[in-house]
């Protein structure tokens, strides 16, 4: 007989355990920037650190949370059917950092042709919208009591998750549309835009994956926690499609080959070999040696 307690605690437990996996790999990928990166942009960094202090307080918050209601409230079945402040406090930590991740993107889009400042602004509009619909549901949240009063959240929670999976629509597109307009002639310049458009398809899939089945299982069951699971997930794979991103440039930079350099709008991406013995690869922003590694795709 399945237990009445799977639609909800259990999914409780399938999220803790996947989602400390995903965080993980996250913390790694962190490390890796920092070791790897040192000279990046303030924006980047500041970018990196936040999205990561986003993610820590998150998957604390859920541990928290779990601990109280299988815990602490140990037998107490009355407990098990109302939101505690960790719970609550999880969703606003997870929409931080969708914020963080969508804006960082619309950056990228715009570094890529500065010249088109709509899409970028688009994109900015409906992560704000995002973040604000889902602030709205946090404070709906907080008013209720039981999880059988969730249906009283279901426009904000539409909202938040229909501008999300919007946003990530057009990114996924605006990257792959800006990056292919970029290809020319060269066969190593196309390989390398060919290997991060289908790297921004990749970035898109899962966080549009996530948005899409949130919005669904919401709407169909929302008397459960299978939507929660695709809500504390998006934001793990925000955090690791983020830093996925940024840690695969050395990568990308190697696939050009020697002596050859590729200008995306301002972004300049150099692979010259070293007189002397090895190769020494280069990413430049403006003309600015690897190091600086303020190339922002």
């Amino acid at each position: 007989m399945t237990s009445p307690l799977a639609p909800t605690f259990g999914m409780l437990f399938l999220t803790l355990f996947l989602q400390s996996i995903l965080y993980g790999m996250g913390l790694l990928q962190a490390w890796l920037y920092f070791f790897w990166y040192q000279k990046d942009g303030w924006f980047i960094k500041l970018s990196v650190v936040l999205i990561t202090l986003c993610e820590t307080a998150e998957t604390a918050l859920f541990f928290c949370a779990s601990y109280v209601y299988l815990i602490d409230g140990f037998g107490d079945t009355e407990n098990l059917t109302k939101w505690n402040l960790p719970i609550r406090l999880v969703l606003v930590t997870t929409y931080m950092t969708i914020l963080v991740a969508q804006i960082y993107f619309a950056h990228c889009i715009y570094r890529l042709h500065q010249e088109d400042k709509i899409i970028p602004l688009l994109i900015l509009i409906f992560a704000f919208a995002c973040f604000g619909s889902g602030m709205g549901q946090v404070v709906t949240v907080f008013k209720i009591q039981g999880f059988k009063e969730l249906d009283q959240t279901v426009i904000t929670r539409t909202l938040q998750a229909v501008f999300a999976l919007v946003a990530d629509i057009l990114i996924t597109v605006a990257l792959c549309w800006r990056l292919n307009s970029n290809k020319g002639g060269l066969q190593s310049t196309n390989k390398l835009l060919n290997y991060l458009i289908i790297t921004a398809i990749n970035r898109g899939v899962l966080t549009m994956i996530s948005a899409g089945l949130n919005l669904i299982l919401f709407s169909t069951d929302p008397g459960t926690f299978y939507f929660m699971l695709w809500v504390v997930l998006g934001g793990k794979f925000y955090m690791n499609s983020m830093l996925a991103t940024l840690n695969t440039r050395g990568y990308a930079v190697g696939m050009l080959g020697e002596n050859n350099t590729i200008n995306l709008s301002t972004i300049h991406l150099a692979n010259h070999h070293q007189s002397g013995g090895g190769n020494s690869n280069t990413v430049n922003d403006q003309q600015n040696p690897i190091d600086d590694h303020k190339v922002h795709w």
